[in-house]
């Protein structure tokens, strides 16, 4: 049975991350495809913080979902659908989205890849266009140098495809054993903070933040535990039974890390800290919502639907809003929501009138066939999404 509150818990971490992406411009954190000339050590704090709750949530609950999927359907199946919702958005996404991306990038002197990062050169110089580049000057010429191309945010994608690969024997026996109801004492929810902490900071995980896979395989071995984890979840139910009971000591670990991460920054005890806002954030989560327990409701499915969608478009009109509202003098707080909120808009109405109504384009978006009008009561017990 669908679960509402994974819904909801989904649709918020969709809107964390695009606020993530709007502090990363201010964030001292060098990788980023727009920066702004005068990082904000406010912005900084709070990019790290919410950026290691968010992400590692979100693994946590791919794992989740994968359980639940395998529950009704076999491997075959599972990995058939893995394609179609996350490698035909990735391509997809890639080739529209990360050229817009790839352009912003180039034309403000950065140049991200499998190299690192390093200044760029004119645009001029390299599309070998005497005059200024327009857009359709470097697209879709782009698409046939692979240095010009970048999958950006859609890094997700390509992560959660391969770990959902590589952990599929792992899945699949955790979806056919009986979902175990023991609720364990207090205490055996804190212990996934120990594997956790153990590879943040034994293989110096997630700084710095370049997720390009082949520099980056301490995350990638991270954000497959963030998984395991999840899966663990689903096969045992007792576990977030107990879970939801501790979730006001879930939240004042996540203050606890966010204090560290704040004193530490990035060193080997910042990282410890890290684990500490990842599991707290999670766990806080997860526990809050199932208290809460909200009731199905359209707008709820209407969201949990547009939450991959979204997450795919949304930064190339995040990044074109924060190009032109870099310069204008209004104090940087205000700066960030506006950049948030108006690339939340426009995302959303891009999904809504040129998306969500067209079958090549939801498939084009990882997303099945659309279907007829159902009650929110028949819809709350569709199989979970699996992102």
């Amino acid at each position: 049975m669908r679960r509402t509150d994974i819904d909801v818990l989904r649709i918020l971490l969709c809107g964390a991350i695009i606020l993530v992406h709007a502090l990363a411009i201010f964030a001292s954190e060098p990788h980023y495809h727009l920066k702004s000339s005068v990082p904000s050590p406010v912005a900084s704090l709070l990019f790290d913080v919410l950026r290691a709750a968010a992400i590692s949530s979100w693994f946590i609950l791919a794992g989740w979902s994968a359980v639940a999927s395998l529950r009704t359907r076999n491997p075959g199946r599972f990995a058939k659908e893995r394609v179609l919702r996350l490698l035909v958005p990735l391509i997809f996404g890639v080739v529209i989205f990360g050229s817009m991306i790839k352009y912003i990038e180039l034309y403000d002197g950065r140049d991200m890849g499998f190299h690192g990062l390093r200044e760029a050169e004119w645009l001029q110089g390299i599309m070998q266009i005497d005059r200024p580049v327009g857009y359709f000057d470097f697209f879709p010429r782009n698409l046939k140098r692979l240095p010009l191309m970048t999958w950006s945010h859609l890094w997700f994608l390509a992560y959660l495809f391969l770990i959902s690969m590589l952990l599929l024997p792992l899945l699949q026996r955790l979806a056919r054993r009986v979902p175990d109801v023991s609720v364990p004492p207090a205490f055996a929810v804190y212990l996934p903070l120990i594997p956790m902490i153990a590879v943040l900071v034994t293989l110096n995980g997630y700084w710095p933040y370049f997720p390009n896979l082949v520099m980056d395989w301490s995350n990638f071995v991270y954000f497959a535990l963030c998984a395991v984890i999840g899966a663990g979840i689903a096969a045992w139910p007792g576990f977030e039974t107990r879970l939801r009971t501790q979730a006001p000591w879930f939240l004042m670990l996540l203050v606890i890390g966010f204090i560290g991460v704040a004193v530490f920054g990035e060193s080997s005890w910042g990282r410890f800290f890290i684990g500490f806002v990842a599991w707290g954030g999670a766990g806080a989560g997860l526990g809050f919502l199932a208290r809460l327990n909200p009731a199905p409701t359209s707008l709820a499915d209407y969201l949990s639907e547009a939450t991959l969608p979204v997450y795919i478009i949304h930064h190339a009109p995040l990044l074109l809003i924060c190009w032109y509202l870099l310069p204008v003098a209004i104090p940087l707080w205000l700066k960030i929501v506006v950049i948030w909120l108006a690339a939340t808009v426009v995302s959303l109405a891009i999904y809504h009138w040129l998306i969500r109504p067209w079958p090549w384009m939801r498939w084009l978006m990882g997303m099945t066939p659309r279907k007829a009008r159902v009650s929110v009561s028949a819809a709350s017990e569709a199989v979970p999404d699996t992102m």
